[in-house]
């Protein structure tokens, strides 16, 4: 079942910002957004004019929601006013639900999105239920007291993360709850910006805190960067609600937001947004995917090469280190009226198997970038073999020392390593007869969709 995340936050009109850009967010990471507005703004990226609450309906925003849906994540951006904070109060509480909580009460051009000293009343009756707070500089020195930009020393901005996620935790928490605080933006005097994460987590079997540093790159520019606190708290929400542990969905919010943090749309008046579009390198292997899939869903024929488990292409970036740079098909391929079907859009983070074939592939051949698994026949192996020119590997399981069969996803490292050893390359086909809970497999690598269509032309002509 696809990942969903609840968004509670204010309606930008630009989408750099607010609602719009956690709905953005949420979707290019690969998590389905649900929505529910407290607040409609009258703003440019570079200008605020004024909102007007929407404390009479947001109850009835979120009753239907989560009478039908169960929600586990949300994040909470502006809330204007004492009845929404109430009505946001009560939802986290009844459906004890992980909230990410950007505390936004002032705008990025500099105007109030709250009433006055609603900031004391989210921090008494908020803030115990929260379980990341993602303030910036500003916002973590008023909550915290401490005037950190004053201060030329780290230390006083860890002085006030411990403070801040002191006002998080509860005496229920010591024991069971992993929580965190996260300043952004913070100056580390060196003509750079740091994000620093206070964390408070289980270390083997206690419940410590920790200090993680996060080094950032300062751009020069000219003008207002709008939307960027609600972007990064949405990332984190979203990697949270795609069920990844406390530390990695930061790590996680991270480096995504240092990759968008890369591009911007301009606007005028020097008014910039983060862009979330899809770079251009990952728009072409997309279509690369895409180009594949055509060829193999046109043709009846290789209904016969989809196995149990489902079909799945894999494409990865030419340097990609992890599954988020890899694209595949989310929910594989099946077959649907006699003919090869995607069962859902092709996106970045959706394969898992494939993704740690091509990763442990790219390990000693960077070139490979495509991988397919295909069902597995021993008379097809033999047909391959002798009528087409491409390369074959047996992988025999019973060969794989104890400690790889005992240390989960380590089987695809050592299935590449051992075809390198064996052959000094990695072949066009790995299969494998299977095992007790293991479907046999033939396995397709290649280096582009066009290198892969000619060899499924191939296999599709001899079996």
């Amino acid at each position: 079942m696809k990942p969903i995340c609840l968004t509670i936050a204010g309606s930008d009109p630009t989408s750099g910002a607010g609602i719009q850009a956690d709905i953005r967010t949420f979707d290019r990471i690969g998590v389905h957004p649900f929505s529910a507005i407290t607040a409609l703004t009258y703003q440019t990226a570079t200008e605020f004019t004024g909102y007007t609450s929407l404390s009479s309906s947001l109850n009835q925003q979120l009753e239907v929601l989560f009478e039908t849906y169960h929600i586990k994540v949300i994040k909470v951006g502006m809330i204007p006013d004492n009845k929404i904070l109430e009505i946001i109060y009560h939802y986290v509480k009844t459906y004890k639900l992980d909230v990410v909580l950007d505390p936004v009460s002032i705008s990025s051009v500099g105007k109030r999105l709250s009433s006055e000293g609603l900031e004391l009343e989210m921090k008494r009756d908020l803030f115990p239920l929260v379980k990341v707070l993602t303030p910036n500089i500003s916002e973590a020195s008023y909550f915290s007291n401490i005037d950190i930009l004053s201060f030329q020393d780290i230390k006083f901005a860890k002085k006030a993360g411990n403070l801040l996620l002191d006002m998080i935790l509860t005496k229920d928490d010591l024991l069971k709850k992993e929580k965190a605080i996260i300043i952004k933006s913070i100056p580390n005097f060196d003509n750079g910006l740091i994000d620093l994460a206070c964390i408070y987590s289980k270390i083997e079997s206690n419940y410590e805190k920790s200090f993680q540093i996060f080094n950032k790159r300062k751009l020069n520019l000219e003008g207002n960067v709008h939307g960027t606190g609600c972007v990064f708290s949405s990332a984190i929400a979203a990697y949270l609600a795609k069920n990844y542990p406390l530390q990695a969905a930061i790590e996680m919010a991270e480096t995504f937001f240092d990759e968008k943090f890369q591009r911007f749309i301009e606007l005028p008046s020097e008014g910039k947004l983060l862009d979330l579009t899809l770079s251009n390198d990952k728009i072409d292997l997309i279509n690369q995917v895409k180009e594949i899939y055509n060829f193999i869903s046109n043709k009846k024929e290789f209904c016969k090469l989809i196995p149990e488990v489902r079909m799945n292409i894999s494409g990865a970036l030419p340097n990609a280190k992890n599954k988020e740079e890899i694209a595949g098909i989310e929910g594989r391929i099946t077959i649907v009226n006699g003919f090869p079907h995607k069962c859902g859009e092709i996106k970045f983070g959706v394969s898992d198997h494939t993704a740690r074939l091509i990763l442990s592939a790219k390990e000693f051949d960077n070139t490979i970038n495509f991988v397919i698994n295909l069902k597995f026949e021993q008379k097809w192996i033999q047909l391959i073999s002798s009528r087409t020119d491409l390369k074959l590997q047996e992988f025999i399981r019973e060969e794989q020392p104890d400690e790889v069969k005992k240390k989960e996803f380590s089987t695809m490292q050592w299935l590449i390593k051992n075809s390198i050893e064996k052959h000094g390359e990695i072949p066009d086909i790995i299969w494998d007869t299977g095992s007790i809970g293991k479907e046999p497999i033939i396995r397709l690598f290649g280096r582009d969709s066009k290198e892969m269509i000619e060899k499924l032309r191939k296999i599709i002509s001899v079996i």
